[in-house]
């Protein structure tokens, strides 16, 4: 049975505010010099509660003294695009246009590596945060995918803890995006699911 088929929101975030107060997480102890990722994986049936839920987690943690970054991707993509003047357009448009189309639009307009990483590398250096919180990951397939922000925010939060919470699972190697798509293998962020204080 998969883990994630009793997953219970209350119970699992209280769990997620024992271990992201606790100074072993915040220290970054027992990584064995890896990266402080993290992935939290949950059924996507559950998303709107645990929405809920990491905003009731922000707020106890900042409570404590912990400043939390949370970057929701896809408000930060809606953000890039209405800088650009493009998300109207793209609004007008998006019932003329082929998906495969709307798709290439959104991947060249949203580019990994020259725009949403340079637009987390901004927000991350305009806070105090001591997490970094990576949320909306499923609003934003299949024109972001979750390895291509992990891959390639490694430079940016290499001395603090990131926190993606991934609607589906992951096993220490695979994610799996809605329990349906196979992302690329990634091997270098811990279960937050299995994560001992």
């Amino acid at each position: 049975m998969p883990r994630n088929q009793t997953y219970d929101p209350p119970q699992h975030f209280e769990g997620l505010f024992k271990i992201l107060s606790s100074q072993r997480f915040l220290k970054k102890e027992g990584l064995g010099g890896e990266l402080p990722f993290f992935i939290h994986s949950f059924p996507v049936s559950q998303q709107q509660i645990v929405n809920a839920n990491i905003q009731s987690l922000v707020k106890r943690l900042q409570n404590e003294g912990i400043e939390i970054l949370e970057i929701n991707l896809y408000k930060l993509c809606v953000d890039i695009l209405k800088r650009a003047n493009l998300f109207d357009q793209i609004i007008a448009q998006e019932k003329k246009i082929s998906k495969l189309r709307l798709n290439r639009i959104l991947v060249s307009s949203l580019n990994i590596e020259k725009t949403v990483i340079p637009e987390i590398h901004t927000r991350h250096a305009d806070s105090n945060a001591m997490i970094v919180f990576l949320t909306g990951v499923g609003e934003v397939f299949p024109f972001i995918r979750s390895h291509s922000i992990l891959n390639n925010t490694q430079t940016l939060v290499g001395n603090i803890p990131l926190v993606m919470f991934f609607p589906g699972s992951y096993n220490n190697k695979t994610l799996i995006l809605f329990e349906l798509i196979k992302d690329e293998n990634y091997y270098r962020a811990h279960n937050l699911n299995d994560y001992k204080i």
